[in-house]
């Protein structure tokens, strides 16, 4: 199995490191790549902690991930955002009915705004869940929704 993570400047450093370590300690082959305008592949993340990316987002080698992880943070969400490579790849993993995964203010900022939630169940930060529909909102801490292979 494979993920791609993800990063930008300004990403949430806690939500990005436990998932990339979580995810290795299950004997998961993630990919952490950066989304940073200049084409770096170190950021400094939403508290300045500096973190490196395996590779930059236009050095991938392959577009094939069993899943895909959006971590929060502000400015790194907005950066994710509006990184037309990274929606590309999150629009193609929806079609393909991959897993996605949104954390934090990412649900809202990231795949609400490129409209890649569908009709799924959803929850996201208390200050970004004005943004979201409230039909498919929920006040859950984790939402699994299966039928849209999306965790958020």
């Amino acid at each position: 199995m494979s993920v791609l993570v993800l990063v930008a400047p300004g990403s949430e450093e806690i939500e990005t490191v436990a998932i990339v370590d979580t995810l290795v300690r299950g004997g998961i082959d993630v990919v952490l790549a950066s989304c940073c305008p200049t084409g770096a592949r170190q950021i400094r993340a939403s508290r300045g902690v500096q973190l490196v990316a395996d590779c930059h987002l236009d050095e991938l080698t392959t577009r094939d991930f069993d899943a895909m992880v959006v971590p929060g943070g502000l400015p790194g969400s907005e950066v994710i955002r509006n990184t037309p490579l990274a929606i590309d790849l999150l629009r193609e993993q929806a079609g393909l009915g991959r897993w996605r995964a949104a954390i934090c203010a990412a649900p809202a900022v990231v795949l609400h705004h490129h409209g890649l939630l569908g009709d799924a169940s959803i929850t996201c930060h208390p200050g970004f869940q004005a943004r979201l529909p409230a039909t498919q909102l929920s006040t859950a801490r984790v939402v699994t929704d299966e039928a849209h292979r999306l965790i958020t």
